[in-house]
């Protein structure tokens, strides 16, 4: 998860910090079929319209994301529409410039 201090990538890379403080690309995972994430925490991310689309693109095909109304309340819930929109704009974005 990125914390605040860290810049949101509007793109499919992953990336780690190096000593300098710069981000450098890394190669991301190879999956050779559809995967799920069956333990996501949409609500905490800094885009989660965004992380929907990344997995969408590396084939993530089914996302359970968990929700604890005693923290986050009815977030999850009235976001989930409205990530899910982003995530389908945000594939069409990023699969563009791939």
């Amino acid at each position: 998860m990125a914390r605040e201090d860290e810049p949101v990538f509007r793109d499919q890379f992953f990336r780690r910090k190096r000593r300098n403080g710069e981000w450098e690309v890394v190669a991301s995972p190879t999956l050779f079929t559809s995967v799920a994430d069956t333990h996501a925490h949409l609500q905490l991310l800094p885009d989660p319209g965004l992380a929907l689309a990344r997995a969408a693109l590396h084939k993530v095909r089914f996302i359970e994301t968990i929700v604890d109304v005693w923290e986050d309340g009815d977030t999850t819930f009235e976001k989930l529409g409205e990530w899910k929109r982003e995530g389908a704009i945000g594939i069409r974005t990023i699969a563009r410039h791939c």
